[in-house]
């Protein structure tokens, strides 16, 4: 739950480097229009259409994140030599947490761009569930997650079993 939105946010870092894209009048620049800005706006038109009481609770979180990370490039001229490395780490935590806890690949070795833009939005969700939103929605997602490790599960064991010839 903490390395997703870190790479995000580090990302966000690497795409603030674009600099502003269009101009604007400077009394409207709490957000630069930068490639970072239309990433994160991209990101909350979609999860607008997925569920919009959550994307609504999200967005200032992800405008914040957008918002911060330009801040800090613009800040810190080692900004990009920082977010590199905690970029790779937190990707190596990610995917060992995968692999260690889990004991199963990420989600987006199976479709990369969907896990990328959901990736994000699943970890808000798990803290709303946490929080009690939606019930039973979250009877429904758990109901496939667990589907989803019961199928990767029985693959496992397949594996496991020695060909006979």
């Amino acid at each position: 739950m903490v390395f997703v939105p870190t790479i995000l946010w580090t990302a966000l870092v690497f795409f603030s480097n674009t600099g502003p894209l269009i101009k604007t009048n400077p009394i409207f620049n709490v957000f630069e229009p930068n490639f970072a800005f239309f990433f994160i706006a991209s990101y909350i038109v979609y999860y607008v259409i997925l569920d919009p009481i959550a994307a609504t609770l999200y967005t200032p979180i992800l405008l914040y994140m957008c918002h911060s990370a330009t801040n800090y490039y613009k800040t810190n001229p080692n900004a990009n030599k920082i977010a590199i490395v905690i970029h790779i780490i937190s990707w190596i935590l990610q995917l060992l947490g995968h692999g260690l806890a889990e004991k199963r690949s990420p989600k987006f070795l199976d479709n990369v761009v969907q896990a990328f833009v959901s990736a994000p939005y699943f970890v808000f969700f798990e803290v709303l569930f946490m929080l009690g939103y939606r019930p039973k929605l979250y009877k429904e997602v758990m109901y496939e997650v667990n589907k989803d490790i019961a199928t990767f599960r029985a693959r496992q064991k397949r594996r496991d079993v020695p060909i006979r010839k």
